[in-house]
């Protein structure tokens, strides 16, 4: 079994003594390892008063000429890079906000040169880089970012943005920095290609500058920050500060690159970088693009964020439009749908009359708003969607069962509203059918008010990143999320599709670096000589036929699982703010939704047996149905696994039985790949459900009692099935 490249350019053999502590514990850059949940007490506060104070100063006296003066353009090693075709940027609206330079052929070819073959000159630049978050995420740089961000795509709120990121960032650092000692160490290689950035427009300063290029480049990633077709302003703007700090701090201007350029130009350079990862937010329907060069992407995608509530309360009301009308549903947890029974059109009118009606951001930045609407603006969504009396802006469409197609519709005030009747509402038929509609269109977010029962049904039948729990008198948002309190957060594609959108999910907190991060063979080889973790000993037997990098991969499996399951109950609750529980979790427990492993000819126990493991070793073990082709010669190692489902037929026999199943994931195998020695926690999270469920209210030990105790939650099976 070949090892990937990352895995093969680091073969160092590690002594002895450094073996064993190697195998020992599982590292905290693991998702949901008990290493991983100590990293998250102690964090930097700001003052937002200070920040909304700078940042509507720099509105106020904000230079329109500016962003024609000095137009958006390449810059490669410090340098601009000029001459080339001149055109107009637009904001997130489509209006003309300033000039901007497209690279030339040549100088993209400058830049294909650059990415090919630059090494940083230094690997850990963490001292630096630390310093020079600090300073852009202070007074007056913040002001700065943050009004050049509402400037260009209309961010009402961007202070919130930059007060989490402060804190979410301190506790990316040193995840970050467990998993840079264990490169130290030998046991892990990290990737260190230049790394392609898309920019999101709603959490620049936090997603892109901070994530994907600040923690990418402090463990010696180089980036290359790609321009947009609408609201690239900004993302330039940080990028030209962040090259000036680089100097002052005397980091390697090579390590940041800004690529002014045409599609073309962009499908080319990816088209020659298939190593290079790419960190992108976007739509689904981008990603599968990109996806097709760079097979490397991690993007996180939007979905139709839901919330679901029993009754209609002045309060649910008030959370339906905040949660509908976020930055005028400029935000990725914004509201799409909401379940509301008995809803009738004279109540959504209702909803959405106080909507505040905005003509420039500065009227929301000094009044605190976050969720009013920009005056001037036509939407066309189509015959199905009518306009809100009182504000004709606002389009709804109403139906007693959810939506069969729904478009996001980003920046559009728009909203779905399923109305189902009371009594119906109530029924198993109902709630099976959105179940499977959550399923089929994967949220990020649902906000279930007014049930703590009917959350759990959700929370155990669905499979999203994102649960908020709360009552009519105190409702749930779907935009509320706080990584940095263990109310951790992404954006996955529907599970079944995973492969044609994203290399990995991303989740967060997290390494960013530790995407394209991978396990050396000194590292694999040594825990093949290991034991397997205490109560999972009759492993063993049942693996015996790998080969011992394989082995040592599986063992790395079984270890993580072993230290991470079980909820983990989030930081917020010391703090006194919202009461969470994260960690990792089984697929939907619906019995007509399994993972269905295929097993073509040609496939090995090697290439199965990563898969297996980590289904069989725990209370996932009943999900999986596993189905070899004759061909393949495995039934003697499926054998062993008592109690997992497996099948031995032909095509057409598979074909025929899965007629009438709906498989919450389908991995096909044809013994085409090698070994991919990811982190244990990415290999996870292709297979299992990571997220976290809270309650609104602090302290909330009812509600921990209650759900820590569900069956959803991923735990270990210390025994083999005796079946």
């Amino acid at each position: 079994f070949l090892l990937s490249p990352i895995a093969q350019s680091c073969t160092t053999t590690l002594p002895a003594s450094q073996q064993a502590m190697a195998v020992a514990t599982t590292p905290a850059y693991n998702f949901a390892s008990k290493g991983y949940q100590s990293l998250f007490a102690g964090q930097p506060s700001c003052d937002s008063d200070a920040l909304r104070a700078g940042t509507i100063e720099y509105v106020k006296n904000f230079d329109e000429k500016s962003w024609y003066d000095s137009p958006v353009r390449t810059v490669l090693m410090g340098q601009s890079l000029v001459g080339g075709k001149e055109q107009k940027t637009v904001d997130a609206f489509g209006k003309e906000n300033g000039a901007q330079v497209v690279a030339t052929d040549a100088q993209a070819e400058e830049v294909l040169h650059h990415i090919r073959t630059y090494r940083p000159p230094k690997v850990d630049y963490r001292a630096e880089m630390r310093r020079i978050d600090q300073r852009i995420l202070s007074m007056p740089l913040a002001g700065e970012i943050i009004g050049n961000q509402a400037l260009d795509f209309g961010k009402q709120d961007g202070i919130t943005e930059v007060v989490e990121a402060l804190e979410a960032n301190a506790v990316e650092q040193r995840i970050n920095d467990a998993l840079f000692e264990d490169e130290v160490n030998g046991n892990v290689k990290i990737g260190r290609f230049p790394a392609f950035i898309g920019c999101v427009s709603n959490f620049s300063n936090f997603l892109d500058l901070s994530r994907k290029v600040m923690r990418n480049m402090e463990l010696g990633v180089p980036v290359v920050v790609l321009s947009r077709n609408n609201t690239t302003q900004h993302m330039f703007r940080w990028s030209l500060l962040l090259l000036d700090l680089m100097k002052k701090e005397g980091v390697d201007l090579g390590m940041l690159t800004y690529f002014s350029c045409d599609r073309k130009q962009k499908t080319k350079i990816f088209q020659a970088c298939p190593e290079s990862p790419a960190y992108f937010t976007c739509s689904r329907e981008v990603a599968e693009s990109v996806k097709k060069d760079l097979p490397k992407i991690m993007s996180s995608t939007g979905g139709p964020n839901t919330m679901v509530t029993t009754s209609f309360t002045p309060e649910v009301s008030t959370a339906l439009r905040y949660s509908a009308m976020i930055e005028n549903k400029g935000q990725c947890t914004a509201m799409r749908h909401c379940v509301v029974p008995d809803c009738t059109e004279d109540m959504v009118d209702q909803i959405f009359k106080p909507t505040p009606v905005i003509n420039h951001v500065l009227e929301s930045l000094e009044a605190k708003g976050f969720a009013g609407i920009y005056a001037g603006h036509k939407y066309e969504c189509g015959p199905d969607y009518k306009s809100l009396p009182s504000q004709p802006m606002i389009q709804f469409r109403m139906a007693s069962r959810p939506p069969s197609e729904i478009d996001e519709k980003w920046r559009e005030p728009v909203v779905d509203i399923t109305a189902p009747s009371s009594q119906d509402f109530r029924s198993e038929a109902f709630l099976k059918d959105l179940s499977h509609w959550l399923i089929k269109e994967q949220p990020i977010t649902l906000a279930i008010n007014g049930d703590d029962d009917l959350a759990m049904r959700l929370f155990e039948r669905t499979g999203l990143v994102v649960y908020t729990v709360g009552s009519l008198e105190k409702p749930g948002l779907t935009a509320q999320a706080r990584p940095q309190d263990g109310e951790c957060f992404g954006e996955f594609p529907p599970r079944a599709q995973l492969n044609d959108y994203t290399h990995l999910p991303v989740i967060i907190p997290s390494s960013t670096p530790g995407y394209n991060t991978e396990y050396t063979q000194a590292r694999l080889a040594s825990e093949a000589k290991a034991a397997f973790p205490s109560g999972l000993e009759y492993c063993e037997d049942l693996f015996r036929g790998c080969s011992p990098l394989v082995l040592g991969f599986v063992k790395t499996l079984c270890a993580y699982l072993a230290d991470a399951c079980g909820p983990k109950r989030g930081v917020g609750y010391d703090k006194g703010a919202r009461t969470s529980l994260f960690g990792l979790q089984r697929p939907p427990l619906l019995e007509d939704s399994p993972t269905v492993i295929r097993i073509h000819a040609g496939s090995s126990f090697d290439e199965l047996a990563p898969y297996v493991a980590p289904f069989y070793i725990t209370n996932a073990r009943s999900q999986l149905v596993v189905s070899a082709d004759p061909g393949c010669g495995l039934s003697e190692h499926l054998a062993k696994f008592k109690g997992m489902q497996a099948v031995v037929e032909d095509q057409r026999s598979y074909e025929k039985r899965m007629g009438g199943v709906l498989p919450y994931n389908l991995i096909v195998l044809e013994g085409r790949k090698g070994l991919e020695p990811l982190l244990a926690m990415h290999w996870v999270s292709r297979l299992f459900c990571m997220g976290h469920i809270k309650s609104v209210k602090t302290h909330d030990d009812a509600f921990v009692e209650k759900f820590s105790k569900s069956k959803k939650w991923l735990a270990i099976e210390m025994t083999p099935s005796r079946l």
